[in-house]
């Protein structure tokens, strides 16, 4: 093969390398709607309550928690945060100060009986 040919091809590959780089980073840098945020959070979410963490807060502070979430997407776009578990996930909220109550029940044994607390 002549250099002139490898020169070509070699410019041709590092043209459609650059092209994809540029789509991919396109991607990357749309905004996220709000859908978005939310679906990539779920994703995220690990633990048996973490869903119900998400949608109590979502619920009590709707709009007012996007930013926080969105932040958490980033994160996860730039390879930072994998997983979220729902401790983790308490923790962070109540540090940006949102209160997310969470409903508990206690169950009591004793003597074969079982006695409830906390439940209606």
């Amino acid at each position: 093969m002549p250099e002139d040919e490898i020169d070509t091809i070699i410019r041709k590959k590092a043209l459609e390398m650059a092209a994809r780089q540029t789509a991919s980073r396109r991607q990357e840098e749309r905004p996220l709607s709000n859908d978005d945020v939310l679906k990539i959070v779920r994703g995220l979410l690990r633990g048996e309550r973490a869903e119900e963490i998400l949608n109590t807060s979502l619920e009590l502070y709707g709009d007012a928690l996007m930013p926080l979430l969105r932040k958490i997407a980033d994160l996860h776009r730039q390879g930072v945060i994998n997983e979220l578990w729902d401790h983790e996930l308490y923790r962070i909220l109540t540090n940006a100060g949102f209160v997310v109550p969470l409903k508990t029940r206690l169950r009591i044994v004793r003597h074969g009986r079982e006695h409830k607390i906390g439940e209606d």
